[in-house]
């Protein structure tokens, strides 16, 4: 016997409430639906329908079936459309909401290369810092800088959040450059106040670890804000990679402290994630973008 089949049939009476209505909308006739209906349970050596020339019911053990097998094919169901997504080509608006200076430094160089591979899909991208309902702003995926404690949300990881001690090289030729996390304090140290115990930087060399406190004459609440005042030769910052390494390349700051891992102890998870809201499945087009970030994003 078909197994699948007959599952499927079975399910259906039972959703239908009769043979002669599912006979009708199966274009079969009742007694060919009651004879398969016979042989599966045939098969199970179980009865599981009660019949009576009007209605049909489940039997204590057709009910445990019905369960089972309809969340079986449910399953099945969802499988086969989860397949069938992978080969639909990505289309429609991708709504994207970014922290502003990622975005603006490391997604948005990466949009003229990712809809040329997808034409059919279009962006739409909000930045801005403010923590959003996913769902109820209507945004198919975020990117954060550290993990949210929202379980109706998926966290994916794109990326670590490299953390580097940098200056201006007219900074560095003035003051000099510190050859160990010590010689901070004798340096001007800019430092974010918008993080909690952000005048403590924290350094590691092998299994060594060491907080250092430092000080400055100039705090500011944003990664802009020191970004453009050690970039004025104000002082010594801790910023990340994306933050900064187009300016280390082109020789406008200097990484300090090279032999050493730098971080800031009250960032305890401040990788780089692509949020979206939990589900099934991942959309194509979101997928298609996670993938694409995963590749090209140089952090």
């Amino acid at each position: 016997m078909n197994l699948f089949s007959n599952l499927e049939l079975f399910v259906k009476t039972i959703e239908v409430g009769n043979f002669s209505a599912l006979g009708r909308q199966l274009h079969m006739a009742p007694s060919s639906i009651s004879r398969q209906i016979n042989t599966l349970e045939e098969e199970l050596g179980v009865r599981l329908l009660q019949r009576t020339t009007r209605s049909i019911s489940l039997t204590e053990a057709g009910q445990i079936y019905f369960e089972r097998v309809s969340k079986i094919l449910g399953d099945l169901e969802e499988a086969q459309s989860a397949i069938t997504q992978l080969q639909v080509s990505p289309k429609g608006i991708l709504r994207l909401n970014v922290a502003i200076p990622f975005g603006e430094r490391n997604i948005v160089p990466l949009m003229p290369k990712f809809l040329a591979m997808y034409p059919d899909l279009k962006i739409d991208l909000a930045l801005e810092d403010r923590s959003i309902d996913l769902v109820e702003e209507r945004v198919d995926m975020a990117i954060r800088i550290g993990r949210l404690g929202d379980s109706s949300i998926v966290a994916r990881k794109l990326a670590d959040n490299q953390f580097v001690v940098c200056a201006s090289q007219q900074y560095i030729e003035t003051h000099g450059s510190p050859d160990t996390p010590d010689d901070l304090k004798r340096h001007n140290c800019i430092i974010n106040k918008n993080i909690h115990n952000s005048d403590t930087w924290q350094f590691r060399n092998g299994k060594s670890t060491q907080n250092i406190s430092v000080s400055g004459n100039f705090l500011a609440n944003t990664g802009g804000a020191l970004y453009r005042a050690m970039l004025s030769d104000l002082g010594v910052a801790v910023l990340p990679t994306w933050f900064v390494g187009e300016d280390i390349k082109q020789g406008k700051l200097k990484v300090i402290l090279k032999g050493y891992e730098v971080n800031l102890p009250a960032m305890t998870d401040s990788a780089i994630y692509a949020l979206y809201p939990a589900g099934e499945y991942l959309p194509p087009k979101v997928r298609v973008f996670i993938d694409y970030l995963i590749e090209n994003l140089k952090v």
